[in-house]
Order: C-alpha cells, then structure tokens, then sequence
C-alpha cells in the first residue's frame, strides 16, 4: 500500500508540474520536471527581494520532513532590465542575521532548478549574494522547492 501511494503522489506531482509548464506558469521555471525529486508532498515558495553590489540576500523557511530541497534564480534585473550576471545561490541554516551555507553555487537566471541539498525538519534558508559581478543594484525571484 505504501508503494501505491508514493507513486501515486509522484505522478500526482508530476501532472501538476507539467500541467503549470504547459499552461506557461511554472512555479519551477521553464525547466522539466527531474527524475530525483522526492515522491512526498512539497511545499514551493518564492521569495523576492532586492540584492546591492557585493551584498546579499537570505530567507528562512521551515521544513518539517526530511529531504531534498532545490533552489533555482527566476529573475535577476539590474537597474529594472534583465541581467546575465552570475550570483551565488546558496542553502544553510540561519545565523543571526545571515545565512550559514553548506552548498553553494554560482548561477545565472535560467529558471531551471539550479540548487540541491538535503535538509532535515527544521528551520533553513536560502541566500543569494553577489560576489562582484553586478554592476548595479538588483532585483531577483529565487524558487525553494522542498519536503513539507
């Protein structure tokens, strides 16, 4: 039974993704639904915010299973227009008031989950930082896709 029900909800997830990328809506991106991702039930929030040159970023979310997290870049405008700048994504766990990351990477706004690390039930977050590639003030939507 337990089987059943694991397949179910992956397929279940599976036609609700491919159903938003098809409507041109995806909380993911453009990017295809991969094959790892977990067959529990997955909360996806967005968070939006405003990043300056050499600074960073971070949000905290709660996860109350253990299991993959994925992160992906949406967006990144500089000065309002669409920029090709490479930022750091990355996840941890909060730290008074940053972000201690165990897995980073530097990344492009493709939309296309970029960023994965296991997570236990507990409170983590999400960083975006720039390193030195902005050439002004940003804007970005990161996407946190993870086990409830």
């Amino acid at each position: 039974m337990k089987r059943v029900f694991r397949s179910t909800s992956f397929l279940a997830l599976t036609s609700m993704l491919t159903g938003l990328s098809l409507a041109g809506c995806s909380p993911l991106g453009p990017s295809a639904v991969p094959s790892d991702l977990p067959s529990a039930a997955l909360t996806i929030e967005n968070f939006s915010g405003s990043l300056v040159v050499n600074g960073s970023s971070f949000y905290s979310f709660t996860v109350t299973e253990g299991g993959l997290t994925y992160v992906s870049l949406v967006s990144l405008k500089e000065a309002g227009a669409d920029s090709e700048a490479q930022v750091t994504i990355g996840l941890g766990a909060p730290r008074g008031t940053g972000c201690l990351t165990t897995n980073t990477l530097s990344v492009g706004a493709t939309g296309q989950l970029q960023l994965s690390g296991v997570t236990n039930p507990g409170v983590h977050c999400a960083v975006v930082s720039d390193l030195g590639t902005l050439t002004a003030d940003a804007t970005f939507s990161i996407n946190i896709v993870h086990p409830k």
